[in-house]
């Protein structure tokens, strides 16, 4: 159970608790993380990550998980889920050196779009080419791989630059939202963890939720929580020479 859950479902899900791992991703714990996914496979499933500094109360590894169904018909999908985004680049993961042995065998696609308001991020989406439903198929693993890859590639990015940065995970775990952000301040009177950011929003007074409006939300969180856009726009440029220095990629 999380220490203040949203709902009946809401809970923490630690890796490798005896290990003291510290709140810090790599490819391999993504992939272990999304394999709650087809085990549970419920398409309300929503997973949330908050790094240090940027929610995060304690610091060992964790993910939370909650289910939208819990909320009734008041909520079919985040507010984050909403947003228009613009389509920055595609790619198969296929090396651009044919002498590289592949993990990947392309029938993943892999896009990535950029958020801008209130919000700069990221959201990557997983697109099997030959899937035959919305169910998670056999096909599980690949896209895990190739999704995860691609995220900790970012991720690692964020991280040697110290940016504190939240993750959203829906879709039976085939769209990530990634969100690189200023440091958390304690001070602020509403909360800006990793399901505030994607739309479910909690407060520290109930005289705070009770008055404030939506577009009082969006400009706190785009003055005091989002990158500024030439920060943003600089990592941009830097992930996608990253990227492409490797891999096939196609630009929007």
């Amino acid at each position: 159970m999380s220490y203040f859950p949203l709902c009946i479902s809401h809970c923490n899900i630690t890796l490798c608790y005896e290990q003291d791992l510290p709140q810090v991703l790599s490819n391999e714990l993504i992939v272990q993380f999304m394999n709650i996914f087809p085990i549970v496979n419920n398409p309300s499933l929503i997973c949330g990550y908050d790094s240090l500094g940027a929610g995060c109360i304690i610091n060992h590894l964790h993910f939370e998980f909650l289910m939208l169904d819990d909320f009734g018909n008041e909520i079919n999908s985040l507010p984050i889920e909403q947003r228009n985004s613009s389509l920055l680049f595609e790619t198969k993961l296929k090396y651009k050196n044919e002498k590289e042995i592949s993990m990947f065998d392309g029938t993943t696609t892999l896009k990535v779009s950029e958020i801008k308001e209130p919000l700069e991020s990221w959201k990557i989406e997983c697109i099997l080419n030959q899937e035959e439903s919305g169910e998670i198929s056999a096909m599980e693993n690949l896209f895990q791989n190739s999704i995860s890859h691609l995220v900790n590639l970012i991720l690692s990015k964020l991280i040697d630059k110290e940016i504190p940065h939240n993750i959203i995970i829906t879709n039976q775990g085939r769209t990530f939202y990634l969100i690189p952000r200023k440091f958390e301040n304690k001070k602020h009177i509403i909360n800006t963890c990793w399901n505030d950011l994607a739309g479910l929003i909690t407060c520290k007074e109930q005289k705070t939720f009770d008055e404030i409006k939506e577009d009082e939300i969006e400009k706190f969180f785009k003055d005091e929580v989002s990158l500024e856009n030439s920060k943003f726009q600089t990592l941009n440029n830097e992930i996608m020479t990253q990227i492409e220095s490797v891999f096939e990629i196609t630009k929007y």
